[in-house]
């Protein structure tokens, strides 16, 4: 691949794999997260398959973080090829209880820092006339799910918003595709996953009946990263063992 890669919410789960994934297929890559000390974990093992990596404390609401962060990013790589804005986190609150802050946090963190992080790094892309934005959305962007108000709102619009950026953006070269996540096992899961009547009930409504592992993204977003997604643009692509099919 030999490119350069930037993902968001690096440290662990889908973030963590999608890192590492990008760099097995020959990319250099840029991790940020809040959490040096688990991002540091992420580097040591990209950098034992042979490729460049950066990690970058990096709190994605914080505008001028962001910047700095990329301006940095840029003088070390000189380019960024891949953006995969994955960063995210979760709300399980009924819509009458849904608290103002929270909305205003998961918004903030899954919707407003896809902006703003885009934004810092598609300048670059648009110079060189090339590059691809990868969107982490869910499928309850597509599905609803009770008690995740505010998160599956921020999905949603991730859906469209990337829709709207590969029309916008793809005139100066750069594609953008968004990836709809079914339910993983990951550490934002790891609640969800402590029922065990629910874990049940839930991979009955799987066709391939098993939940989705960190792992099971690598090849969708290495596809999504290289040459072969060429012509691939504004699309979002479920990766759920096929129950949005039956939900």
């Amino acid at each position: 691949m030999g490119r350069v890669a930037l993902v968001t919410g690096a440290s662990r789960g889908l973030g963590a794999a999608m890192a590492k994934a990008l760099a097995d297929a020959g990319a250099s890559v840029i991790l940020w997260a809040k959490h040096l000390e688990r991002l540091k974990r992420v580097e040591r093992a990209i950098r034992a398959v042979g490729r460049p990596a950066l990690s970058q404390r990096v709190d994605v609401t914080d505008r001028r973080a962001v910047r700095r962060a990329v301006t940095a990013a840029l003088r070390r790589f000189h380019r960024i090829d891949i953006l995969v804005n994955n960063a995210g986190i979760w709300d399980g609150d009924p819509f009458v209880r849904l608290a103002p802050a929270t909305w205003a946090r998961v918004l903030e963190t899954d919707l407003t820092s896809l902006v703003s992080v885009s934004q810092a790094v598609v300048p670059s892309m648009m110079r060189r006339r090339d590059g691809t934005v990868i969107n982490i959305s869910s499928t309850s962007g597509l599905l609803v799910h009770p008690e995740g108000a505010a998160y599956g709102a921020a999905k949603a619009a991730v859906i469209h918003l990337t829709r709207i950026m590969a029309v916008e953006l793809g005139p100066s070269g750069i594609r953008v595709n968004a990836i709809a996540p079914g339910t993983f096992r990951t550490d934002m899961t790891a609640d969800v996953f402590a029922d065990r009547a629910w874990i049940s009930r839930r991979r009955r409504r799987i066709p391939l009946r098993r939940f989705g592992e960190p792992d099971d993204l690598d090849g969708l977003v290495v596809f999504l990263a290289s040459r072969a997604s060429d012509y691939l643009t504004g699309q979002t692509l479920v990766i759920d063992g096929g129950a949005s099919l039956v939900s």
